[in-house]
């Protein structure tokens, strides 16, 4: 395979599964679930299906003909639905688009509104054909769920905005701390599942504009199940997830640093680049039986802008990788997330 730069790596961006972003002999698939994830947390909401948008039928929901009655919209994806989006999310209502092109649809919509968003990839692929846009302050938060079915998997991308299931971190990151003064920009997320099992990473960012130059704090989670949710019975098993990140600008603190605790092994490197930035690198490992069912790695680094122009941006990867032990060789797959991450402050 020829040699590839780290950065030429973290920008292949398609669906997120690259064999040459995993490495020779990778096992590498993007297909959906063949079983429908587990739905949970819709039970008793109001949902508005605008005309076009296919919903299934669902038991404890309840289907409205006014968005003004609803808890949250359904649009299809498309251009002239856009408007319509955006007057939703002026009354504070969330949004979710399904169908091709979902997430340019939804970013559209945030570009109309004169609140903070940011999107933790801005492109997208095939199997991205549900994303969201969630009002919360001054601010919209965004979830792209990728490997869903549609129509078939939309009750469970709606139960995944209104509960969606947040585990700690399983080694709490302890520095750098965020000053009082920190302005949330906003949250995004993939949440994802595939054969192998499910995927949920969290990009959330804060700012302190008042500093000179401008700090910005990045979080990055993520978290691996051995199938889609905690308690599935599946074949595979979490193996690694690795959190890695690429900047143009100053790397001022990253946290953790290498360790051993909470039955995680964590490594942590981090390269200054010719530019001034710097490549950010974790690697999480489980190793107690809890851990290899389910865990939650996160970093936090603090970034320093001399630019302030917009938007922010990195370039960031969340890969995930399980193993399925048998008795001749063990099988392998793997779920990358690469992407250009921007924000708007």
């Amino acid at each position: 395979m020829p040699p590839r730069s780290r950065r030429a790596l973290l920008a292949t961006v398609a669906t997120g599964i690259v064999g040459s972003v995993a490495g020779c002999g990778s096992v590498l698939n993007s297909s959906p679930s063949a079983a429908a994830p587990p739905v949970h947390g819709i039970g008793g909401r109001r949902i508005f299906v605008a005309s076009g948008a296919d919903f299934p039928n669902t038991d404890d929901v309840s289907l409205v003909n006014d968005p003004d009655d609803a808890d949250v919209a359904v649009f299809p994806s498309s251009d002239d639905q856009i408007k319509g989006i955006t007057g939703v999310l002026a009354d504070d209502m969330p949004v979710v688009v399904a169908g091709r092109d979902a997430q340019w649809i939804v970013m559209q919509a945030c570009d109309e509104t004169d609140r903070s968003y940011g999107f933790v990839r801005d492109s997208w692929g095939a199997n991205t054909r549900i994303a969201a846009a969630v009002p919360n302050d001054d601010r919209l938060d965004t979830h792209l769920f990728v490997g869903a079915d549609l129509p078939r998997d939309l009750p469970w991308a709606l139960g995944e905005l209104f509960d969606p299931l947040l585990k700690d971190c399983t080694v709490p990151v302890e520095a750098p701390s965020i000053p009082d003064d920190g302005v949330f920009v906003g949250t995004s997320r993939i949440r994802g599942v595939n054969d192998a099992g499910g995927f949920d990473r969290w990009d959330r960012v804060r700012t302190v504009s008042n500093d000179e130059p401008t700090s910005f704090f990045l979080d990055m989670e993520a978290t691996i199940y051995g199938g889609s949710t905690t308690g599935d019975d599946g074949a595979y098993r979490p193996e690694q997830v690795r959190l890695v990140a690429d900047f143009d600008n100053f790397v001022d603190t990253v946290g953790p640093g290498t360790t051993d605790a909470n039955g995680l092994s964590i490594a942590h490197t981090i390269v200054s680049t010719e530019n001034g930035g710097a490549n950010v690198d974790h690697t999480f490992i489980p190793q107690t039986a809890a851990t290899r069912e389910s865990f939650t790695g996160c970093t936090r680094m603090e970034i320093h802008v001399e630019d302030e122009s917009l938007p922010f941006s990195y370039i960031g990867n969340g890969r995930f990788r399980w193993h399925d032990p048998q008795i001749l060789d063990d099988d392998t797959w793997v779920h990358h997330t690469p992407g250009n991450a921007v924000w708007y402050p």
